[in-house]
């Protein structure tokens, strides 16, 4: 009985609804322009602040993300 249980959930965790749209869709369905404030940009590294920029850059491109 347990290991039924243990198999049906496993199984349950690994069904789709259909087959997965463009990957490009389904980033910009699941991500929003990252906008901090001057104060959280003032404490960014400069790593951080790359990683910001890039991300946004992405979203432009990919999403049509307005600056």
């Amino acid at each position: 009985m347990g290991k039924a249980l243990i198999l049906c959930l496993a199984l349950a965790g690994c069904t789709t609804t259909g087959p997965i749209g463009n990957p490009r869709e389904v980033w910009c369905d699941h991500n929003k322009p990252r906008r901090p404030s001057l104060a959280v940009v003032a404490a960014m590294t400069r790593p951080e602040l790359d990683d910001v920029n890039s991300f946004n850059a992405q979203g432009t491109k990919w999403c049509g993300w307005r600056p």
